[in-house]
């Protein structure tokens, strides 16, 4: 199961013009399943945590619940996409097409999620999210 999410997630870097990393996330923000190169980031949590205090601002100022944000920065695009009970971290090069990555929620990353979310709830003994 662990296995074929790893290589799904490397398929859709592969497949995916301009995406460096892929991180998925708990709603906490710890992050339970990281491939390409934020594999190598060491401040994975320090990344995760900066911008779900982001995210928590952007409720707290009555935007409503995250369906995804996107930030772009001289060196680096991140898109943070939400799927309860996951969050999902996409980065990318500036150029990359930022519609194209928020609709990979839908798309290439739908089948990882299932797969995901069938393991959540056998760990949390079938309870909703």
């Amino acid at each position: 199961m662990g296995i074929s999410i790893k290589q799904s997630l490397q398929r859709v870097l592969t497949t995916t013009t301009d995406v460096n990393t892929i991180i998925i996330t708990d709603q906490d923000g710890v992050p339970i399943i990281t491939e390409g190169l934020g594999e190598k980031i060491r401040y994975i949590n320090t990344l995760t945590n900066a911008f779900a205090t982001a995210l928590e601002q952007g409720v707290k100022l009555g935007l409503g619940d995250l369906k995804s944000w996107t930030f772009v920065y001289e060196t680096q695009q991140v898109v943070v996409l939400a799927r309860a009970p996951f969050q999902i971290y996409i980065l990318a090069t500036p150029e990359a097409n930022t519609i194209a990555l928020t609709t990979l929620i839908e798309g290439h990353l739908k089948p990882i999620l299932l797969e995901l979310e069938s393991v959540y709830r056998q760990v949390n003994g079938n309870k909703g999210f």
